[in-house]
């Protein structure tokens, strides 16, 4: 529940973009390491193989990565300039949530996440 509520604010936030959360995350990282390949970024963000390669291809469309994925992801010029207002509408998120959960409850959060990042799950 807490991932739905934190992602639909997140959603609202990059809604004047043109994207979801999921898919300003893929344009701030390929920015952040142009040429990462799908697989990377996959696991990175934790993201389903489809999932991500319907994002990749909706972003293509909208002309914001090239289309030569084999060779990695890699931002048009439209879609650094996309990537970097989602950097600064991710900021203005992250600091107003934090604002108002204050430290303790961010820290708790991400002891969580960690925790949960490291958990080994017997799936047999």
């Amino acid at each position: 529940m807490l991932s739905r509520v934190i992602t639909s604010l997140y959603n609202e936030a990059f809604a004047a973009e043109g994207v979801t959360f999921a898919q300003a995350s893929l344009l701030m990282q390929i920015f952040g390491e142009p040429g990462i390949r799908q697989m990377t970024l996959s696991k990175r963000l934790q993201i389903e193989k489809s999932a991500l390669s319907r994002d990749v291809q909706l972003l293509q469309r909208h002309g914001w990565i090239t289309d030569a994925v084999r060779a990695g992801l890699f931002l048009t010029e439209t879609g650094k300039q996309v990537a970097g207002r989602c950097q600064t509408r991710w900021k203005a998120m992250h600091e107003q949530v934090g604002g108002q959960l204050g430290p303790e409850a961010v820290e708790a959060l991400a002891q969580i996440s960690n925790q949960i990042l490291t958990l080994k799950i017997d799936r047999n």
